[in-house]
């Protein structure tokens, strides 16, 4: 009799398989080879071979080839159609009988049978080569194109090709293939083949001499889906191959077991995660992660359910596979904490990476107002001693009482339109700058050039000029006129300076504020402060044409989440979108509560992704940067951050001229997600690479 898991596992498979005995009998056969034969399941065990497959003379050529080789056997259906069936055998380790698997050829025999009306029929369409669906050419003996028609050219890849030398031309041709087509013919009459292959198609050529000689025909068809179905049969006798060793072969933990979650089999891998004598033990007992919803979730799913699990210092994947037919759950386990921590690693990385961005332009964010504070602060010096100079000055001249009051209300004046300056077009400011220099001309005042710009800042004309003259005196009037004016710097220096410097406050402070510094991991997190701040971050990049719009509900409330991890998601995003306009465009951004959650949309009016690439823009290492510019860690490490660490969403939508990036994130608590059982991924949430880290054999 055959393994009984071999049974369970060979009853799925589409290819034919049987063991037999050395005997020639029928230890067992799938349903797949009763069909090919036209019986019903289950009716060929115990029969031979030979009388299964109507053919005498079938089990002694199939047992005389050598394991892993194939032959043809002719046999005949129920309802007396002969078919072809191209089988091979192995020996199954420890035992007599040996894995035979059988795949239909009948089509093949009938090709190659016909192989010369084929030939035949290439001649006629190679006098309407345009018509031709295949590649079809004609050659000089120096194996120069003299003719070529459509589907040749397509293949090739290049426009005209005639003239050209088809062995540089064609993939898989060489000189020495071509010393075997001239030999052909110049009277060995063989038909030289040749299999050639180009972005994904797969072409057989046939050459053919002429009558004459001097002229080769070449034909060609497509048997890319003839070259797919023999990979897929090739691996598939590799997995029927290898069910005779499973599973004590297998590297990764194998468990089977029934509804309840009783272990009814583990092998040695298993049993060495989990520990000795695991059969009869519980499931859930023993890898409480999985937990009971997400048991039920795999029991209830039709499809293979992806369980991700801590077990003491390691990380597994778990493929559940439930079989209705037998109720039992099978489980493959595969080894993921390399992946794990290299996948940490690589997000590191990325943060280190997106971290000395973000210094270079808060660098240059804050040069800008310091260097505008330092280069004010040295005006002052100079400002501020000719103050002292004009002000010593006039204390020695006398000033009346009305002179000072004056004065004062003139350095009044100076004090706020230093803070607040007048708002003048440019032809007004002129004007009146003209104005004011007349005045002073007119007086024999030195310096109008230097004067004038500085007076009419303070909002001073020839009426407050008359009217400083009558008071201070023709004498006192220059010394008065530079004291005002050197006032006025002072003040607006001083201004400057504060501005710079709050402006430097206010930038570290948005940073302090966006690394959450000296603050607890898990918080209160205002959304929109964290969106600010992001936005102060990388005002440099955003400052040169990108116009941004902020639309916050006045409901988001706090929610409890990694307010610097958060930060981050903001980054790339803004970030991303950034890029994608080429530092050109606008973004929106909005906010608003949404049941339990919080809802942040970004979007940006780019040229939006291609729909054939959406699907894959959270996958690791992905991007539509250039080389160089992209590391393709951005989008992963958002969607990690989002749905592991926060239990949230993201979702994306695009098209020409836009792309926005929707995130829902919980009110209530998030936590990380190794602290909670998982529960099964839905097939829109499962990551690219999920099916290969779960190990299935």
């Amino acid at each position: 009799m055959a393994e009984p898991l071999l049974d369970e596992i060979a009853d799925e498979l589409p290819v034919a398989v049987a063991v037999l005995g050395p005997d020639g009998y029928l230890r067992y056969a799938n349903p797949a080879l009763a069909d090919r034969l036209g019986q019903p399941p289950g009716s060929l065990t115990g029969r031979g071979l030979d009388e299964t497959l109507g053919s005498p003379g079938s089990f002694v050529a199939l047992s005389q080839v050598a394991s892993g080789e194939e032959v043809e056997l002719s046999c005949r259906r129920t309802d007396g159609t002969e078919i072809w069936l191209l089988a091979s055998c192995r020996p199954m380790d420890g035992t007599e009988a040996w894995v035979a698997v059988f795949s239909d050829a009948t089509e093949r025999h009938r090709i190659e049978a016909e192989h010369g009306a084929q030939t035949a029929a290439l001649a006629r369409l190679a006098e309407l080569p345009e018509k031709n669906p295949g590649p079809v050419g004609r050659l000089t003996l120096d194996a120069d194109v003299l003719m070529a028609n459509a589907a040749a050219r397509r293949f090739i890849g290049e426009g005209n090709i005639e003239g050209r030398c088809w062995v540089d031309l064609c993939p898989g041709m060489t000189w020495d293939l071509w010393r075997e087509v001239l030999a052909a013919a110049q009277g060995s009459g063989e038909r030289v083949l040749h299999e050639a292959e180009r972005d994904g198609i797969c072409v057989m050529f046939t050459y053919v001499p002429s009558q004459s000689g001097d002229v080769i025909f070449v034909y060609g068809a497509d048997i890319t889906a003839r070259r797919r179905d023999e990979e897929l049969l090739a691996e598939q006798t590799a997995r029927v191959a290898e069910v005779a060793r499973f599973p004590e072969m297998n590297p990764g933990p194998v468990l089977r077991m029934d509804t309840a979650g009783k272990v009814l089999m583990a092998n040695a891998a298993a049993q060495k995660v989990f520990g000795d004598a695991l059969v009869g033990r519980g499931w859930l007992e023993l890898c409480p992660p999985i937990g009971s919803q997400a048991w039920a979730g795999a029991l209830a799913s039709p499809e293979v359910v992806f369980l991700e699990a801590r077990v003491e210092d390691r990380y597994y994947v778990f493929a559940h596979r439930f079989d209705p037919r037998t109720q039992l759950m099978f489980v493959f386990g595969a080894d993921v904490t390399a992946q794990k921590l290299a996948e940490q690693a690589l997000r590191q990385s990325e943060r280190m990476a997106t971290l000395g961005t973000l210094a270079a332009g808060v660098a240059h964010e804050l040069n800008n107002p310091a260097a505008a504070t330092r280069r004010a602060a040295d005006q002052l010096r100079q400002a501020f001693g000719q103050f002292e100079d004009a002000q010593i000055q006039l204390d020695t001249t006398g000033l009346t009482p009305e002179s000072r009051e004056l004065l004062r209300e003139f350095d009044e004046r100076a004090r706020s339109l230093a803070e607040q300056p007048a708002d003048l077009g440019t032809l007004d400011r002129g004007d009146r700058e003209a104005d004011v220099e007349d005045w002073l001309d007119d007086r024999g005042v030195e310096d109008t050039w230097d004067l004038a710009p500085a007076l009419v800042s303070q909002d001073v004309g020839p009426q407050d000029l008359d009217r400083l003259a009558a008071v201070v005196g023709d004498e006192r009037l220059p010394i008065a006129l530079a004291l005002l004016t050197s006032a006025f710097r002072v003040h607006m220096l001083a201004h400057e300076i504060g501005q710079g410097t709050g402006r430097i406050s206010e930038i570290v402070g948005a940073l302090k504020s966006y690394s959450y510094l000296g603050q607890a991991p898990v918080q209160a997190v205002n959304v929109h402060e964290g969106l600010d701040n992001t936005l102060v971050i990388l005002r440099n990049k955003l400052k040169h044409g990108i116009e941004i719009s902020r639309k916050y509900g006045g409901d988001v409330p706090p929610i409890s989440a990694f307010g610097s991890e958060l930060n981050q998601v903001w980054t790339n995003l803004i970030d991303n979108a950034a890029d994608a306009m080429d530092g050109r465009g606008h973004i929106e951004i909005r906010t608003r509560r949404d049941g339990d959650w919080v809802l942040v949309e970004i979007e940006d009016d780019g040229p939006g992704i291609p729909r054939r690439i959406q699907h894959q823009v959270f996958d690791p290492f992905f991007t539509t940067k250039e080389p160089g510019k992209g590391t393709g860690l951005g989008l992963s490490t958002t969607y990690s951050i989002i749905t592991e660490k926060h239990h949230g969403t993201i979702a994306l939508r695009s098209a020409p001229g836009m792309t926005c990036f929707s995130v829902r994130l919980p009110i209530e608590s998030a936590v990380a997600a190794a602290d909670v059982p998982q529960e099964p991924l839905s097939d829109a949430e499962k990551p690219a690479d999920y099916a290969s880290r779960a190990g299935r054999v």
